[in-house]
């Protein structure tokens, strides 16, 4: 009877339900985290994009045909746009894909410690009861 007198298995029992907390903590922190760099993200497109929308509208004057100076501009605001497209577009990607996988690792994360936490009940209960009609039927 080791295992109910020395509590051995209430501390591993404890430890371990510790642990699936703080891994569920860790991963509510993963999602905010997530959620705030997708946010960010999403801004700093719309900023980047809008940085070169204003940039190349210079690039529209009839005076500037042929500049070196001005193809170089253009280049340059293209590149802002097509950054912040890929911007975007990984930003929504971390939303589909990693958020998404996130999510559903938490439920099952959830749904996982719901599980181990009524077994463990159960099976001690079922402990507890045959401690008990075994030292019934020591007693007589």
């Amino acid at each position: 009877m080791g295992y109910a007198s020395s509590g051995a298995g209430r501390a591993a029992h404890e430890a371990l339900l510790a642990r699936q907390d703080a891994e569920l903590r860790l991963m509510e922190t993963m999602k905010r985290s997530l959620q705030a760099k997708m946010k960010s993200d999403r801004e700093y497109a719309l900023a980047l994009s809008a940085a070169a929308a204003h940039g190349q509208k210079m690039d529209k004057c009839e005076e500037l045909n042929g500049s070196v100076i001005a193809s170089a501009w253009r280049a340059m605001t293209e590149e802002w746009e097509n950054i912040s497209r890929l911007i975007k577009s990984n930003a929504e990607a971390l939303e589909s894909k990693a958020l998404d996988r996130l999510t559903s690792l938490m439920a099952e994360r959830r749904k996982s410690r719901k599980a181990y936490q009524e077994d463990h009940t159960k099976i001690s209960s079922q402990f507890t009861q045959v401690c008990t009609e075994f030292f019934n039927i020591c007693t007589f």
